[in-house]
């Protein structure tokens, strides 16, 4: 039994289960791993660890997961306070229980990831640049003077203006004008700010397992960059996770990182390789198409 847990909705699993139903495998898709009719068992004692979600499938018999979602318990009729205690409560749980497991787990989470899933890009740029990716240089400063001496920075190499992110979400606003620089100052008299180099198109990159997939055909530079975002994903204990990749002033850098892929995001070229390359790491069987050989006519 294959078990993938997400919604039935995305993409992914739907596309995931197509393929390992044609091959004759039992697969079920889970939204909520902990409702009705899961019945967890989960001991560990001197012996070792044993467990079981369901009483007609032990936990020896899953033969993989696909980790998309946890599912969310429904707020309506608790109270704000109880609400998060029981859902924190419930994601305890299922990482507790994702850990013991013995099959393949694809993005089998740890607890950074498990309770922040949308980390900024912030989190990532120290294990990036030890896997040998570049980022873009990026200050985080609640001083003018070093905020316009980044500007100035920029302009030296020719780049007018730089890109403001909040840290705690994924947006990013263009400074391209003195107002706009004044803002910034004025935030900085509040908090902190983070200021990036502005970087150009960005083309994705998927990790899934040992292969890299691009939702596009790259240049030699990008192809390059294979190794060490495979060393990246390996450190972050990701087999699915996916990057996007921009040209910046010296060249390609890593510009953000998703954990949680989709798959509406690539062509229908890159889709499959993603779902072939999902089952091929679920199954353990035979090997992932490389990127070289993706493009190929």
């Amino acid at each position: 039994m294959h078990l993938l847990l997400g919604q039935r909705e995305d993409s992914c699993c739907a596309g995931v289960r197509a393929r390992l139903e044609s091959r004759g495998l039992p697969v079920r898709i889970v939204a909520s791993p902990l409702l009705p009719p899961a019945q967890l068992k989960w001991r560990l004692g001197a012996d070792g660890l044993s467990s079981s979600l369901y009483a007609d499938v032990p936990d020896t018999a899953i033969s993989g997961v696909l980790v998309r979602d946890a599912g969310w318990l429904d707020p309506a009729d608790w109270d704000a306070a109880d609400h998060a205690y029981m859902q924190a409560e419930v994601r305890a749980v299922s990482l507790a229980w994702l850990a013991g497991l013995d099959c393949p787990v694809i993005n089998r989470p740890d607890a950074a990831l498990w309770y922040r899933a949308s980390a900024s890009f912030l989190t990532w740029r120290a294990t990036l640049r030890d896997c040998g990716l570049p980022v873009p240089e990026a200050v985080v400063t609640n001083d003018p003077a070093e905020a316009r001496a980044f500007r100035c920075r920029l302009a030296r190499d020719g780049v007018a203006g730089a890109v403001y992110s909040p840290l705690t979400a994924p947006a990013g606003y263009l400074l391209a004008d003195d107002d706009a620089w004044d803002g910034v100052a004025a935030l900085q008299v509040r908090a902190p700010v983070c200021l990036t180099e502005p970087h150009g198109a960005t083309t994705l990159a998927c990790m899934v397992g040992n292969a890299v997939i691009w939702d596009r055909a790259v240049p030699p530079e990008a192809v390059a960059l294979e190794p060490a975002l495979l060393r990246f994903a390996a450190a972050a204990h990701l087999s699915f996770v996916e990057v996007a990749v921009a040209p910046i002033r010296g060249g390609l850098a890593v510009v953000a990182v998703d954990s949680l892929p989709r798959l509406e995001r690539y062509a229908s070229s890159a889709r499959a390789c993603i779902l072939d390359a999902l089952v091929t790491t679920l199954t353990m069987e035979g090997t992932v198409m490389t990127a070289a050989e993706q493009f190929v006519s």
